[in-house]
């Protein structure tokens, strides 16, 4: 008989049909959900337990699932319920369209709306969106996000949940005071003697264990991966059409994509790329910086960086956020990615750029060196020496470049979200009381 698993998508519902909600955590439920649907010893119903809005993410996870394409092997449970009327027009609010095909005045109604209802979620959710989660119809609950539903929702139902990293309570510098208190709120609700976890790396089980007290024997690491579309582009004309797209000069670049927050050091890359220029004639070479500002915060030291070089000004290009459609071409152009990130989960973006045969320079702290290997050029992040001989070193010479190439495609390689999958039907497993598979 299928384990039969509660997968919680309430963050997908949150984000759904946001132009750039397909990054990082929610780039990660929806992938393992892909692949744990395709398995026969799963039976998977999405849910979405633990929402914020719980009615406006319900309906909007809904949404979410039957709009992929092809359709999943996946049905879809609410976990908080209004009854029929309410529901009809929260679905139909969601599903019309904004485009420029409706005029004005309908728009215009629909966004009224969209406003009543969200805040009648918000404010009298408890009075009309009831819990109807049927702990019964399932072996194991999952919630692969950033959160963890009270007891209260999932009794005595095995719970699983996927830890990314452990930066709000190790790092809490590098996030605001809502993370923090989210993070420590998620914390608290995990049961050690019960609970099972997911890391994404061995670095964060250590610290989570560490922190938390958890047995090792609890907590299995599951390696992420790149998707499937992170793939070398050799077509010169795509590459010069998506350098086009984001307004990229000629000449070589350097490519960073990361949100801008603090840890992911950009400010320090600034500097450093500016140092390279200042002690090197590189008259047709770039940083590209990209990544959603809506994503990041703490802006002042990445703009002071900025700023400190009227000279060198010009060679930073910022695009902002990239469609997932245009990002191996991006990462396929660029002479090497540079990602000297302060703390890793796991790094996605470093294995990204791999799998496109992108050199990688990277950090060598946190998880960052289990996801790169040997397959990356590694950094001390806080050395502007190190960074600065590093980029000099990859752009200088070209058989370093192809060897990174080669490593990085074969290290890439090695993750796959078929095997997170299969990790994750064996925490499943081992949640349910079967044994490792």
């Amino acid at each position: 008989m299928p384990i039969k698993v509660a997968y919680d998508i309430a963050n997908l519902g949150a984000y759904f049909n946001r132009h750039d909600a397909m990054h990082g955590i929610n780039r990660v439920v929806d992938e393992v959900l892909n692949e744990i649907c395709k398995r026969d010893d799963l039976e998977v119903t999405a849910v979405a337990l633990d929402g914020a809005d719980p009615l406006n993410d319900n309906i909007k996870a809904l949404l979410f699932l039957e709009s992929k394409k092809p359709p999943l092997k996946c049905e879809f449970n609410y976990t908080f319920y209004a009854g029929p009327g309410l529901t009809r027009v929260y679905k139909a609010v969601f599903q019309a369209t904004e485009s420029g095909a409706v005029d004005q005045l309908r728009a215009l109604s629909l966004r009224y709306i969209r406003a009543a209802l969200y805040r009648m979620a918000h404010y009298r959710r408890v009075s009309f969106a009831k819990p109807v989660f049927d702990l019964k119809r399932f072996n194991v609950f999952h919630c692969p996000h950033l959160g963890l539903p009270p007891k209260e929702l999932t009794g005595d139902l095995p719970r699983v949940l996927t830890v990314y990293d452990l930066i709000p309570v190790n790092r809490p510098d590098f996030v605001n005071d809502h993370q923090a208190a989210v993070f420590r709120t998620l914390l608290n609700r995990i049961d050690v003697q019960r609970d099972w976890v997911i890391s994404i790396s061995e670095f964060t089980k250590k610290e989570f264990c560490e922190r938390t007290g958890i047995s090792t024997e609890r907590v299995m690491v599951v390696p992420l991966a790149a998707a499937d579309f992170f793939r070398p582009v050799t077509d010169p004309d795509v590459i010069a059409a998506t350098r086009s797209r984001y307004q990229l000069p000629e000449g070589e670049y350097l490519l960073c994509l990361a949100a801008p927050q603090p840890r992911k050091n950009l400010a320090h890359l600034i500097r450093s790329f500016f140092r390279l220029l200042d002690e090197q004639h590189l008259p047709d070479t770039y940083l590209v910086l990209s990544g959603s500002k809506d994503h990041g915060w703490m802006y002042d030291e990445i703009l002071a960086a900025t700023e400190s070089s009227s000279k060198h000004r010009s060679r930073l290009i910022f695009t902002g956020y990239v469609a997932d459609e245009d990002l191996p071409a991006l990462y396929s152009g660029a002479a090497a990615f540079v990602f000297p990130s302060l703390y890793e989960g796991f790094g996605l973006p470093a294995l990204e750029s791999m799998a496109c045969g992108t050199p990688v320079i990277t950090s060598n702290t946190t998880s960052l060196p289990e996801v790169a290997g040997d397959a990356a050029l590694l950094v001390d992040p806080a050395d502007p020496d190190e960074l600065c001989e590093a980029m000099s070193t990859i752009l200088s010479d070209h058989s370093l470049r192809e060897e990174l190439r080669r490593k990085g495609l074969i290290r890439a390689a090695e993750f796959s979200w078929k095997r997170c999958a299969e990790l994750t039907a064996e925490v499943y497993h081992l949640a349910a009381g079967g044994k490792w598979a």
